[in-house]
């Protein structure tokens, strides 16, 4: 009888210890999700690391599992991911000035092209016509006939 009452002491007291663990565990592997949905697998094309069954996107979302379970905070865990890998591991990276510039530069610069071509254009619309060759004159047209005769 002691044994078993000693049994339901001890599972008593390890069942909420045991449920406090799978708590935090359901916990940290939220928060891992939700980093790795923001976060690009870096070798597939647009996919997020949640998603992604990439060798190095399981690696990754082991990391950020570490990360969490060592006290990590998620901007803490993004911020480390952009130090090793730039903001192309960013989904959604942040905006960028130069980035922005890159990304309009050929549209101005097509139309500034286009621009002075119109321009180009008007400007012989406007010119006047060259003058066309004058009418030959009797003497100029027998000459015409007579060298035309001879080849």
């Amino acid at each position: 009888m002691r044994r078993v009452a000693a049994l339901v002491v001890l599972w008593a007291w390890l069942t909420p210890c045991f449920a406090a663990t799978i708590v935090h565990e359901n916990a940290v592997r939220r928060q891992e999700i939700a980093i790795a949905k923001k976060l690009r697998c870096t070798v597939c094309q647009a996919e997020s690391l949640a998603v992604s069954q990439a060798g190095i996107a399981q690696d990754m979302r082991k990391l950020i599992r570490q990360k969490l379970r060592a006290g990590e905070t998620p901007a803490q865990i993004r911020s480390y991911f952009v130090k090793r890998y730039g903001d192309y591991i960013l989904l959604k990276p942040p905006f960028d000035p130069l980035g922005a510039i890159l990304w309009i530069w050929p549209f101005a610069l097509a139309a500034a092209f286009g621009g002075v071509a119109i321009a180009v254009m008007r400007r012989r619309a406007r010119a006047p016509m060259p003058p066309s060759a004058p009418e030959l004159g009797p003497e100029d047209q027998a000459r015409v006939e007579a060298l035309t005769r001879q080849e």
